[in-house]
């Protein structure tokens, strides 16, 4: 199911982007979906779907606008990185 939004643009708005309706239309989909997932409103799976991307697609899209798809605490990344020494201890 989805619902429909309607929203009113002057023209001159548009002109001032030098953008269609539709292009512009897009630019806001991708836009609320950064948004929401920055905000940890919407998941990566979520935002992608409302962007109209796929996963892999939408993690191409923050990277390449330098945003974090993955923020780690730093007791996560402390305790990922000791179970990586413990590994290499273990190798024979």
């Amino acid at each position: 199911m989805t619902e429909t939004m309607q929203m009113e643009i002057p023209q001159d708005i548009l002109a001032a982007l030098k953008t269609g309706i539709q292009d512009f239309s897009q630019y806001m989909r991708v836009t609320a979906a950064i948004a929401c997932f920055q905000e940890k409103k919407l998941s990566l799976g979520k935002a992608a779907q409302l962007a109209g991307y796929n996963r892999l697609d939408f993690l191409d899209l923050l990277a390449e606008k330098s945003i974090v798809a993955f923020d780690y605490d730093e007791s996560f990344t402390e305790s990922e990185l000791q179970g990586v020494s413990r590994l290499a201890e273990i190798k024979p």
